[in-house]
């Protein structure tokens, strides 16, 4: 998940999946057999002007250990959310941001339906971080789409 900090021991890494569980539309990814927790995935908001219309567009991120990457996962994962999003939070649009250099993560993105947008170069806009990310954006006509080509 773009900007979401780096894990490096067990400890960090449950304190951080308490946080974000605690948070509506966020979510632990767990294995079926054991209830090990292997990710998060997080849908929230990008902004509340109803004016702008940004009450029907949400983001997503997402994370997994890198030991269960290629698995489906997080495609299931992201399927499920983005399902959620569409059909039951009335929403129009979902955007997602990564890092620059994670293409696994640009690729999984791509598969799903997101279609690349624009980058944006933080260092630029705040001496407070250095990263850049690239933003995908998935609208809910082309879901519809999607879906129904996969169901004939």
């Amino acid at each position: 998940m773009a900007g979401f900090e780096q894990l490096t021991n067990i400890e960090d890494a449950k304190r951080a999946a308490g946080q974000y569980v605690l948070r509506k539309g966020s979510f632990v990814i767990c294995l079926k057999e054991n209830e090990q927790v292997i990710g998060l995935v997080e849908l929230y908001e990008r902004g509340m002007d109803e004016r702008s219309g940004l009450l029907k567009t949400k983001e997503i991120g997402f994370l997994l250990d890198q030991d269960f990457e290629g698995n489906g996962y997080m495609t299931e994962a992201l399927n499920l959310i983005i399902k959620d999003a569409f059909e039951n939070e009335e929403q129009v649009e979902i955007w997602a941001g990564t890092f620059e250099n994670n293409e696994r993560s640009q690729k999984l993105l791509s598969r799903l339906g997101f279609r690349y947008v624009y980058n944006v170069d933080y260092g630029q806009v705040t001496n407070l971080f250095s990263f850049k990310e690239k933003y995908y954006l998935l609208k809910k006509e082309e879901w519809l789409k999607i879906v129904s080509n996969t169901k004939s």
